[in-house]
């Protein structure tokens, strides 16, 4: 098992009893990343087996509520519970603003973020980083309006998958995709309801048949698709397997 992609989260920030807002959680043998920290995160993290003791580094698309707001629970639990947090280090990585939102994040509960020194953070534009071990970690800008947003690659043991975040479809990511084992993808909203700076079922058939890559999952669809099914919207455009993403979800790589 090169890796291992577990679908903490498939759904929205509108509450569900089906579905949390969206968040990965991706483990190469003793490592653990974590891919956006919304709400009920933890509790998601516990149901996986997996304890936010844990973990290393996480990665933030964007600052949108639904994609941060376990942060500041991650944070108050490992400050209360400091002899059993494994990790030397947690490192926290994120578009530009990850500084000022994380002081903005202390100066609203006192003394959470900054009170010891196992927190570094590293703001990213574009381009690579190499985690220890096999593990590279690409990052381009998405298209989430006026939003600073990124979508994130991770390569591992001759694998990859893609994480989009929110995003419209661009060429950029396209190339960015190219040839990827997994696609974990948005589809927010259906193709006669889009929304700028999100993906439809088309965008996502589109970006996933032009990129080549090997599998879709689709996370983050809002309740506005009812009944239908987005994975059948999407195979007009794609020939690849397609999957609708549920809580809990495991994919080997």
């Amino acid at each position: 098992m090169p890796l291992r992609v577990t679908i903490l989260g498939s759904g929205t920030i509108i509450p569900s009893l089906e579905r949390r807002a969206t968040a990965l959680l991706v483990e190469t043998g003793e490592q653990r990343f974590l891919f956006d920290c919304g709400p009920c995160v933890l509790e998601a993290l516990e149901e996986a087996g997996t304890s936010f003791h844990s973990l290393e580094r996480i990665f933030i698309t964007h600052y949108h509520p639904d994609h941060t707001l376990g942060i500041g629970h991650l944070l108050s639990a490992i400050n209360n519970d400091r002899d059993r947090f494994e990790s030397a280090q947690l490192v926290l990585y994120g578009p530009r603003g990850l500084e000022e939102f994380m002081e903005r994040l202390d100066m609203l509960y006192r003394s959470l973020v900054m009170k010891s020194d196992y927190l570094r953070l590293v703001e990213i534009d574009e381009g690579a980083l190499t985690i220890e071990g096999e593990s590279r970690i690409g990052a381009v800008r998405a298209d989430h309006g006026e939003r600073t947003a990124l979508s994130y690659r991770m390569d591992h043991g001759g694998v990859s998958f893609v994480y989009t975040g929110d995003t419209a479809y661009t060429e950029r990511l396209v190339e960015f995709a190219r040839e990827a084992d997994l696609l974990v993808t948005e589809c927010s909203f259906p193709d006669d309801q889009a929304v700028p700076g999100h993906l439809t079922p088309g965008g996502v058939g589109s970006l996933a048949s032009k990129a080549g890559v090997g599998g879709v999952v689709l996370v983050h669809m809002y309740p506005r698709f009812g009944d239908s099914d987005p994975a059948a919207s999407v195979r007009k455009h794609y020939n690849g397997p397609v999957v609708v993403a549920s809580d809990g979800m495991t994919i080997d790589l």
